[in-house]
């Protein structure tokens, strides 16, 4: 299936061009070559694909000729060094020269996830730049990191989720081979590397697989763009061309894992569902495979078939690791800023918080089932927490808003730590997005770039549309340069010193904790009070029991302090302080924190 989509070198030194173009009734290669240009006639098989063979080079330019003399990039590019309207280069490979050929990976129980854009993530907005980071992340106690969408995609700079040229990583970050020295040098580091994709829909711009037919859904529709053809015969290919993708990235790159945009939006009635063979695809690739391949879900409510294995026996797992759990942002949210609805769904600050920690969500659905909020008596067992991905902001949630503010600075510097306290020390696999570590003053703004005028206009109103409770007078155009620039995070030595020490406290004290085989679902009781603004966690393991509590509330509420009851060895602390002369008591200011071992009570 690799080789089935896309050019293929061969040993004798040519190059196998194939793409399935069901549409076409004829197809000519075009291969630019030291300034001439061959134009060669594809033969056409029997189910839709064309081949033509031909010795070419890497590095060399190619597109395909359609019926109506119209010239297109290859749907299976590698690369594309002019951009989703220019022509394919040849990228061959094989010829770079993996350093690093024992990376071990991690467990996905043990993730510590951190998300960035590789457009910002550094001044250089590059490949090469975020390299130079590396360092400072494996220092914080980060064993992996998520980039977001490379996919080729319409101008300049885009968050990535406006991908058409899904085999070919974005030209304005560098090479593909750049993006390869990127994750061998993320391997040296210890480092596993997760890709975003997006199999729910193609951008608006350059799009050209309409010509080709068969890769787009005539009744599946998104509102960002064309839906992929999954049911609709012919779809086998189509279906096909998803799985290779999927593989590529795992194989060509030696990326680590793949995290799926918006499973819901990917429109499939048949059976299995696409979201199956991709598990299934995952499944037969880990039974050969050296290190753990990750694949983790963006469903956006609990979905319990996603993380069952896949079961020729007629049952609906859909063989996922983990889902991305957005009820514990928004729980923590409903608390820390109130009224600020970031959600189609709506969370209560008073008590869901106390069924998250207890639970592990709030609201539940299926891709064949609508979500629904599943109230704590209809379900009163916790899921498997292990398999949940956390976090307390992340690219959405920072870039859905008009100021593209941080949580820091929509609350205060120690509201920020205490959530992040909560969020490193449960079970759910915690996710960081680049710069919270240090509480970077960089907002996170949405932004792409598209050349077509409807669809400069439709971005510039679809914002202020899709989220009409904010006011969005002030805010940079999506379109602008300044939205990218005021984007980059900066480097961490302008940052808060003191929350990234306390990030990598909280980590390395997460990492020891599950060493002991001590922070578990299984060893969790956890609540929340709303009355005291408190969260206690306790994990108890044999004659010890480690207690997590956290206070959260508004930055302008009237917060008392609080007494609570500990009598062992304090860990971490913040905005807290024994009771002199009451063993056992210790004050909990606003913000605070506390967490330690004591003996099991």
């Amino acid at each position: 299936m690799k080789n089935a989509f896309g050019p293929r070198f061969l040993e004798d030194g040519t190059v196998q061009f194939r793409v399935w173009a069901p549409a076409c009734d004829s197809l000519h290669l075009r291969l630019s070559q030291n300034g001439t240009l061959l134009r060669l006639p594809m033969e056409r098989q029997a189910d839709g694909f064309f081949e033509s063979k031909a010795a070419a080079q890497s590095g060399e330019l190619y597109s395909f000729e359609l019926p109506n003399g119209q010239h297109r990039p290859d749907p299976a590019s590698r690369f594309q060094p002019e951009g989703v309207h220019g022509p394919s280069q040849l990228v061959d490979d094989r010829q770079y020269q993996w350093e690093c050929q024992s990376f071990a990976g991690t467990a996905t129980a043990n993730l510590v996830i951190y998300e960035l854009h590789i457009g910002t993530f550094t001044k250089a907005g590059t490949y090469e730049g975020a390299i130079g980071r590396l360092d400072e992340l494996v220092a914080l106690g980060i064993n992996a990191i998520e980039l977001m969408p490379l996919a080729q995609a319409a101008g300049r700079r885009n968050w990535g989720y406006d991908g058409v040229n899904l085999f070919a990583p974005n030209h304005h970050y560098g090479t593909a081979d750049q993006l390869r020295q990127l994750v061998d040098a993320a391997h040296q580091r210890g480092l596993s590397v997760i890709h975003d994709v997006i199999y729910n829909h193609f951008g608006a711009e350059g799009n050209y697989l309409h010509e080709f037919g068969g890769y787009i859904s005539k009744h599946h529709k998104t509102p960002w763009g064309d839906a992929p053809n999954f049911d609709e015969a012919p779809c086998r290919p189509a279906r096909d061309w998803i799985l290779a993708n999927a593989i590529y990235w795992l194989e060509s790159f030696q990326m680590d894992g793949l995290r799926l945009d918006a499973l819901h939006c990917m429109g499939d009635t048949s059976s299995p569902h696409i979201v199956t063979e991709i598990g299934q695809t995952f499944a037969d690739l880990r039974s050969t495979a050296t290190r753990p391949y990750h694949l983790i879900a963006e469903s956006n409510i609990y979905d319990e078939e996603l993380i069952k294995e896949v079961s020729k026996s007629g049952d609906t797992g859909h063989g996922f690791d983990a889902i991305w759990c957005d009820d514990f942002l928004h729980s923590v949210s409903a608390i820390v800023r109130p009224g600020e609805h970031m959600s189609c769904r709506q969370y209560d600050p008073k008590d869901d918080l106390h069924t998250l920690l207890q639970r592990g969500y709030l609201f539940a659905g299926s891709l064949h089932a609508e979500p629904q909020r599943v109230p704590p008596e209809a379900d009163p067992q916790s899921v498997a927490l292990e398999k949940l991905v956390v976090s307390i902001q992340n690219h959405d949630f920072i870039g859905n808003h008009p100021a593209g503010l941080r949580f820091h600075q929509h609350s205060s510097l120690e509201l920020h730590r205490a959530a992040a306290a909560l969020m490193l020390t449960y079970p759910a696999i915690p996710m960081l997005f680049m710069g919270e570590e240090f509480a970077t003053d960089s907002p996170f703004y949405f932004f792409s770039d598209f050349n077509d005028g409807h669809l400069r206009t439709a971005v510039e109103e679809g914002r202020r549309r899709e989220y009409p409770q904010h006011d969005w007078s002030n805010s940079p155009s999506p379109l602008s340069v300044a939205a990218v620039n005021k984007s980059r995070i900066g480097p961490a030595s302008e940052g808060d010193l003191q929350t990234r020490l306390w990030y990598r406290q909280l980590i390395q004290l997460r990492q020891s904790w599950q060493t002991q085989n001590l922070l578990t679902s299984a060893n969790l009781k956890a609540n929340w009070s709303a009355e005291d603004s408190l969260a206690k966690m306790t994990y108890q393991l044999g004659e010890q029991e480690a207690v997590v509590m956290v206070r959260l509330h508004p930055a302008d509420a009237n917060i008392k302090d609080l007494t609570v009851a500990f009598d062992g060895e304090v860990l971490l602390k913040q905005n807290g302080s024994a009771v002199s002369g009451h063993a056992g008591q210790w004050n909990l200011e606003p913000a605070g924190v506390l967490i330690g071992i004591q003996a099991a009570r």
